[in-house]
């Protein structure tokens, strides 16, 4: 019986295994296409933690990540193992936890921060660059390969220094980039996890009711409201720390507004299709107002609680 079960092990991580090293082979034949992709390497990887356990888990990232070494080099696989390991891990929490759904979030993030923070002190120390000569360094390299993907070199002279201008202001705004792209990256990938390990039989259904209990707690408004008085305010490196900390803070009520949305679209029974070519048209034609806008309906449902006033038929009567 234990021989089955290491067989079923090992067949599920070489799967798993194989799927993580595709943004790798496609990077060898198209680098910007696969440095697209590679954000969904960790995927695969943090499906089988959750699924198995965290050592193993470990251990299918550094060998990735000792794949990368030998393809590309000592620098991209120790990048790889220190963004990717502690990824996988915090992802692994937010799936297992019985916590309120931001709660197991925040603290997922909370470790990938200090994690990076302590790789970034640690490979300081090794090289002898302090760490903010590494910081700038990492958000130069990752400004070029941005410049690449957009194809800048070969744009005309106008449309360059556009691109220029948007890259310093995603320079700036690094940190608060970063953190809303972890936290986007964390909740869809444990969405994800969890309806697999549904489907598997793994884990019972209310493992599927995730997004809709999504709340952030009302103290939170106040946050809000003191980061937008210093960004209105401020000038220099407040204002820029202000927007930094509002960046993430947005991305909290953007997701508990996707799940609003989710909420109104199951109450008056909006077929999947419609759900998608709407998020499709606001997404190509009004993106700033799909984006502000949804994270207005976050923070108006912390404060009137609208899917409490709207319920669902089967959910009993609204709320006065």
């Amino acid at each position: 019986m234990d021989e089955a079960v290491r067989g079923s092990a090992l067949s599920l991580w070489l799967r798993l295994f194989g799927l993580s090293l595709i943004p790798l082979a496609v990077q060898g034949f198209f680098p910007g296409l696969g440095g697209a992709i590679g954000m969904l390497t960790p995927l695969p990887l943090a499906y089988g933690m959750c699924r198995r356990n965290i050592p193993e888990g470990s251990v299918a990232v550094m060998l990735v990540a000792l794949v990368t070494s030998i393809a590309q080099g000592p620098g991209p696989g120790a990048y790889f193992l220190v963004e990717t390991l502690p990824l996988c891990v915090g992802i692994t929490w937010a799936v297992r936890s019985t916590e309120a759904p931001h709660i197991g979030v925040l603290k997922g993030l909370g470790l990938i921060a200090l994690t990076a923070c302590a790789a970034l002190i640690a490979y300081s120390l090794i090289t002898g660059k302090g760490p903010a000569v590494l910081y700038g360094e990492t958000v130069g390299s990752m400004t070029d390969l941005m410049g690449t993907i957009s194809g800048m070199d070969s744009l005309p002279a106008e449309q360059r220094a556009q691109v220029e201008w948007i890259l310093g202001i995603w320079k700036r705004l690094f940190i608060g980039i970063w953190l809303a792209t972890l936290m986007v990256l964390l909740v869809l990938f444990t969405v994800l996890i969890r309806s697999w390990l549904i489907s598997a039989g793994l884990m019972n259904m209310e493992g599927a009711l995730y997004l809709s209990r999504w709340a952030i707690p009302f103290p939170f408004i106040g946050v809000f409201a003191l980061l937008s008085i210093l960004i209105l305010t401020g000038e220099g490196f407040p204002r820029d720390f202000g927007i930094n900390l509002m960046i993430p803070l947005g991305t909290l009520y953007g997701i508990q507004g996707m799940a609003v949305l989710g909420h109104l679209y199951r109450k008056w029974s909006v077929s999947p299709l419609l759900r998608v070519l709407i998020i499709i048209f606001l997404a190509v034609y009004f993106p700033m107002f799909l984006i502000v806008g949804i994270a207005l309906v976050g923070l108006f449902d912390t404060w009137f609680d609208l899917r409490r006033r709207f319920p669902h038929k089967m959910e009993g009567t609204p709320s006065t």
